[in-house]
């Protein structure tokens, strides 16, 4: 009998659920990832299987960890999901609720508490964890959006009128706990008659809230080799086009508490050809390129405000894919634009997406041989490496650039 209850007693404690498991600590290292179609999730060294025969994509974690949303869509051969239907996962309940049909990709938790802002075609809404059964309606006509630093509201962007030459309108959005929307207008973006902008990416607030840093993008088929990375103060008293880039939202980021942006430069979709990664400060107006001639820079991560990571490769012309370059990562420090390289993956793998875990003092970054990946971890300098998730599925493939978004989310408290 006692051999009984210890077994029963082991086999509980082992196959307890993922919520007994997924902490109130935010100082546990987590991480949403996307496994054959299906959501999985890691917990220091739990790992998880949370969906069975679905085709999941863009895993999103709530603010306090407790939440993860995601897409579930229906894969159509080899193309990419970039609208489905909008789910959230309950960590401590180990339960998922469906929110909305049709929705896109760039759904976003708030950034204090847990309610999720989302569009549907061009109609915003939002819904609040504790009420799942009921999306609230706030605005339509919509190009993109994000919420504002304090969570009280959200930064929309949409069209003056139906023409693709017509402005760019930004609007602020204040919400109340009554589901009570005003909107105000904050910017005109001036449109001319050479331009062609449809509209704008997400926006991303400085660490002092005083400036805005987005993409102005144009249609479909200019947007894929050339958009221009803009700022604007948070009065709306000054806005500047910066520089040209790719439409990737990730590769363009905020030093952690100075005004300095960090931006990957370049025009044309091939990502191991004319890439730099450039510094403006933008209280100087004085921009510096750290990338030296014969190279291309294809992420980035701001470590402290004089140190990035960048993830970077020798430059390419477009050649067969057995002898394109995969890339390193470099630590760079921006005062003396020296740069030291410290990983050094196999001659058919290539280290991407770097990420520096602040009050963990780690660095994660995912190596990837085109067909699988596996996240690494080590210290920030790159001393102590090993594997941390193995074998989980790369992001949708576009001319030597994965969208690692849509398959794997690490939670930064």
């Amino acid at each position: 009998m006692k051999r009984i209850i210890t077994l029963l007693t082991i086999f509980i404690l082992n196959f307890q659920p993922f919520s007994f498991v997924s902490a109130e600590s935010n100082d546990e290292l987590k991480a949403a990832f996307i496994k054959n179609g299906d959501l999985w999730a890691k917990v220091e060294n739990k790992e998880m299987r949370i969906t069975y025969g679905e085709y999941v994509r863009f895993p999103k974690w709530s603010f306090d960890g407790n939440w993860i949303a995601y897409i579930r869509a229906t894969k159509v051969n080899e193309f990419p999901s970039y609208e489905g239907d909008l789910w959230l996962y309950d960590v401590k309940s180990n339960r998922h609720f469906r929110v909305f049909t049709n929705v896109m990709t760039n759904f976003q938790w708030a950034p204090n508490q847990n309610t999720l802002g989302f569009q549907s075609g061009k109609v915003l809404k939002s819904i609040d964890v504790k009420l799942l059964n009921q999306p609230h309606k706030i605005a339509s006509g919509i190009i993109n959006f994000s919420w504002l630093p304090d969570g009280t509201g959200i930064l929309t962007s949409s069209k003056a009128g139906k023409s693709v030459f017509s402005d760019i309108v930004l609007s602020k959005i204040s919400l109340n706990n009554k589901n009570q929307y005003k909107s105000q207008h904050f910017y005109t973006i001036r449109v001319g008659k050479k331009d062609y902008f449809y509209g704008t990416s997400q926006f991303k607030w400085s660490n002092d809230h005083k400036w805005i840093a987005f993409q102005l993008v144009p249609t479909a088929a200019l947007s894929a080799d050339i958009n221009t990375i803009s700022i604007l103060s948070n009065d709306g008293r000054s806005f500047q086009k910066i520089d040209e880039m790719l439409n990737y939202e990730e590769w363009f980021q905020w030093a952690p508490s100075n005004n300095f942006l960090g931006y990957i430069q370049g025009f044309n979709r091939e990502a191991i050809e004319n890439k730099a990664l450039k510094v403006t400060q933008i209280d100087k107006n004085i921009t510096s390129q750290y990338t030296p001639k014969g190279y291309v820079d294809r992420d980035l991560t701001w470590q402290t405000n004089k140190s990035i990571l960048v993830s970077r490769s020798i430059e390419s012309k477009w050649i067969d894919v057995e002898q394109r370059p995969m890339p390193s990562l470099y630590k760079i420090d921006i005062q003396t634009k020296t740069a030291k390289k410290i990983t050094s993956p196999s001659s058919n793998e290539g280290d991407f997406r770097p990420q520096y875990i602040k009050n963990m003092n780690k660095l994660i970054w995912i190596r990837t041989n085109r067909e699988k990946a596996n996240v690494w971890i080590a210290d920030p300098n790159g001393l102590n490496q090993k594997i941390w998730i193995e074998n989980f599925s790369p992001g949708t493939w576009y001319y030597e650039h994965w969208s690692w978004d849509e398959v794997f989310s690490l939670f930064q408290p």
